[in-house]
């Protein structure tokens, strides 16, 4: 039947009785929202083999390897302003689909993990975790991760980026310089800005707003912080106070629709055509080519050939493939440390030891209560389903196409808080813990397992959930070689929890999330504990309930660390040019050399701020 006609035969087979209200309803709200997406989606960049051929032709001035959220914004940055007229090319393995309505829809995300937008990496070698992989999204489409994540946007501290400065050798990326970086992208739709301009901007690309929905468990859960007598924060990015307290964190939309590094920055660039801008999708880079450590291009290949793009006299190869994919290329091409590169048959070019060292990401676990059964329907999960099935309910559906507002403006965890345990570094003044407030019931104690596994259940109850999350890890992983096959996977060792303050803060944290559920404003709609269950008391028991079904809030970054030229452990400069080498440079979230105390994507965004403003003013 042609789509048009949808619609009505929905319409006829609901009066003659052959379908339930419920069932046409959800039938006619997906044709609408599919029309509108048919009708008003703008066509995506597709890479062909002639693209792929005629990239080989010309030769470059910046080659961008990963079209992810830094990758999009170089893109953006270089070919305007004092970059107009400069030469780019990006390299993405992933899809051009940066457009889908799944993307679109912040609550899409409960469809993302896992998917084919998804790299769905695992760790492996894990001491902590019961032997378990543990689960690691990175988004394989344009925008990368900021396309799939849960779209938070927090900064960290002030004392996060001094410490880069003072601590770690990275001059030049203290607190006072960063900031302007941060605001220079965002267009706060807070009211942040106009209430508290130093620390916030508008006008920028970036898009970062409240959520336009609040389900009334998150309401409750503001009120038993009150009640607890914890802080609260109305600016978790303000960072003349304490980054301590409970509020709603800030998310990467505009008027309920995500926010992300393709929608923002890549497609604006695209639609001016007088950039010399190319952009290549399904396109894997397998390899730098180096001349004498001097970076001479990329070997990629596309559609099943192997392709060489070239950079021209001057131009610049700049990764941005994230805290996975960065290092392995370095170690592919011969960059990496010594032993493990001549383990998998690779000629070693620069024998540097910090290629894949010093990953960092944080740790998580939940506490999870149901609701009595007379609070049916108050959880979110609830309210974007029709009852007894997994399809989605029209009603939310309708008003995020009409109105951008209700529950599918939210991933479900934008309430929340950040907060000093007793499990804390003595030496750090900053929190260890960061508290997200789920308005559902989880589904598994493993939270991203909640999120993949909820989209096949038919009959949820309605509940609610504290994650605790250790926001600034002590424990440090790595990534490496699994194989000298470009195409094969590298491994990912994260160790987890093996530094015991990590334990400590996500215990501290459960205990936080118990207590909050004991305070008056929950009274009436607490039921039972599902996980960890209240039989789960001491260290010992909560410790090996946090090994069984940790899990990852997915902020990777720090194998390429970046320090001063001659720091044992660091492989780029403060200039992010990749040490011992010429005209490369790595852009993204792997450079970090401690992850700040917030989420990794707002961080990243500065990053490619920074680098853009270096490669304009002409620093080499």
């Amino acid at each position: 039947m042609p789509s048009f006609l949808v619609p009505a035969g929905v319409v006829l087979a609901a009066a003659a009785g052959q379908l339930s209200p419920w069932l046409a309803l959800a039938i006619l709200s997906g044709c609408i929202i599919l029309a509108f997406y048919q009708s008003s989606a703008k066509p995506s960049q597709v890479s062909t083999a002639a693209e792929a051929a005629d990239a080989t032709r010309q030769q470059w001035d910046y080659i961008i390897v990963g079209g992810g959220t830094a990758g999009c914004l170089l893109a953006n940055r270089l070919t305007a302003g004092k970059g107009a007229g400069k030469r780019v090319l990006v390299l993405e393995a992933g899809s051009a689909d940066y457009n889908h309505p799944m993307i679109r829809i912040p609550a899409g995300v409960l469809k993302l993990f896992q998917g084919d937008k998804d790299w769905n990496f695992s760790s492996v070698n894990e001491p902590h975790t019961s032997g378990r992989g543990v689960y690691l999204c990175r988004g394989k489409v344009l925008g990368g991760s900021s396309a799939v994540n849960v779209a938070l946007y927090t900064r960290g501290n002030k004392n996060d980026y001094d410490a880069w400065d003072h601590e770690f050798g990275c001059v030049g990326w203290g607190s006072s310089h960063v900031l302007p970086l941060f605001k220079r992208t965002e267009d706060d739709l807070t009211g942040c800005a106009t209430t508290n301009p130093e620390y916030h901007a508008m006008g920028g690309e970036w898009a970062v707003e409240h959520v336009r929905y609040q389900n009334p468990l998150s309401r409750i859960f503001l009120q038993a912080c009150k009640q607890a007598g914890l802080p609260m924060n109305d600016d978790f990015n303000d960072w003349s106070k304490s980054q301590e307290g409970a509020g709603r964190f800030p998310v990467s939309s505009r008027h309920g629709v995500r926010v992300h590094a393709a929608s923002a920055l890549l497609a604006p660039a695209l639609a001016d055509k007088t950039r010399k801008l190319m952009v290549l999708t399904g396109a894997f880079v397998r390899k730098i080519l180096l001349d004498k450590q001097v970076a001479q291009g990329v070997q990629f290949s596309a559609d099943g050939i192997v392709h060489t793009a070239r950079l021209a006299p001057g131009g610049e190869v700049l990764l941005t493939g994230g805290a996975v994919h960065s290092p392995h290329l370095l170690m592919l091409s011969g960059i990496g440390p010594r032993e493990k590169l001549e383990r998998h048959g690779i000629d070693v070019l620069h024998d540097l030891p910090g290629v894949g060292e010093n990953l960092q990401d944080q740790p998580a676990a939940v506490v999870s209560f149901e609701c009595p059964k007379n609070k049916r329907g108050i959880s979110v999960t609830s309210k974007i389903r029709i009852p007894h099935t997994t399809l989605p309910h029209p009603g939310p559906a309708l008003e995020w196409l009409l109105q951008k507002t209700g529950p599918l403006c939210s991933t479900g965890c934008d309430h929340g808080g950040f907060f000093r345990t007793s499990a804390a570094s003595q030496d750090c003044p900053s929190p260890d813990l960061q508290m997200r407030f789920l308005a559902a019931r989880a589904v598994t104690a493993d939270g991203m397992g909640s999120f993949t596994k909820f989209r096949d259940i038919t009959d949820h109850p309605d509940g609610f959930s504290f994650q605790s999350i250790a926001v600034r890890p002590k424990s440090r992983g790595r990534v490496v070689l699994a194989s000298a096959d470009p195409e094969a996977k590298p491994t990912i060792m994260t160790n987890y929890l093996t530094n015991p303050r990590d334990f400590g803060t996500i215990r501290e944290g459960i205990r936080l999330g118990r207590r909050l559920a004991e305070q008056p404003a929950f009274a009436e709609v607490l039921g039972p504990e599902v996980f960890p269950g209240i039989h789960v008391q001491s260290d010992t028991e909560l410790d090996a309930y946090i090994s069984d079904s940790m899990h990852t809030a997915n902020a990777l970054v720090g194998t390429c660390r970046m320090g001063p030229l001659d720091g044992a452990e660091s492989v780029v400069d403060p200039n992010m040019r990749v040490i011992g080498t010429m005209n490369l440079r790595i852009c993204d979230a792997s450079i970090m050399p401690k992850l700040p105390g917030g989420q990794s994507g707002a961080c990243t965004v500065m990053i490619a701020e920074n680098v853009a403003e270096i490669l304009l003013q002409g620093c080499k």
